[in-house]
């Protein structure tokens, strides 16, 4: 990977949804767009041939809602570098997104910030020197840590909204995606599991 720019794929059947995050994604300097596609069945042999850093793909393609979540399986089975932001509007297909392989998931009412730093915390693990073996799904990223340490204070959503400048939909999603991540079934068993691996401790704030 080029270290100073960050090769993005883009892959969803709404032109309208590529040329948003093209807009948002080509206001950053250390960004290119480096492809697009505009099916499902299309996508894994791109992403293959390119190799991006970070491929930002969309769940339900024309009403199928296997689709994202088939060619993630597909990718990840050829291509461990690539990591896949999957971004749906429908939250019960994040779980599935999640088994199948994707590194993150962010549901559609996110802000450019909250994209751009996800792409950016994506693509440092690519440049990493970490054996594949340590990149699995229990591996959290700093903000869900971030979410974690203030779940663990008891801070409700809102307030770990405020604290975090996001959004209370964006701290459900991270909380969801932490309970997937540890096998938790709640918040205070999450807490306890993310206490026992030594990522957060007692006096935490």
């Amino acid at each position: 990977m080029n270290t100073s720019k960050i090769n993005v794929f883009l892959a969803d059947d709404q032109l309208i949804a590529r040329e948003g995050w093209k807009r948002i994604l080509e206001s950053s300097k250390d960004i290119i767009i480096v492809g697009e596609a505009i099916t499902a069945h299309e996508t894994p042999r791109l992403v293959n041939e390119i190799n991006p850093d970070v491929l930002l793909m969309d769940l339900k393609w024309f009403g199928d809602e296997s689709a994202g979540w088939n060619a993630i399986r597909e990718i990840k089975s050829v291509n461990r570098k690539t990591k896949i932001i999957a971004v749906t509007a429908y939250e019960n297909l994040i779980k599935d997104a999640r088994l199948h392989g994707a590194d993150a998931v962010l549901i559609k009412n996110f802000t450019r910030e909250e994209l751009i730093s996800l792409i950016r915390e994506l693509a440092q693990k690519v440049t990493s020197q970490l054996p594949l073996e340590v990149e699995t799904n229990e591996e959290l990223t700093s903000r869900e840590l971030d979410v974690l340490r203030l779940v663990a204070n008891g801070f409700r959503d809102k307030e770990i909204a405020e604290s975090l400048s996001i959004s209370p939909a964006t701290v459900k999603n991270h909380v969801k995606s932490i309970l997937a991540k540890f096998g938790a079934s709640n918040r205070t068993q999450a807490a306890k599991i993310a206490h026992d691996k030594g990522l957060i401790n007692s006096n935490n704030s």
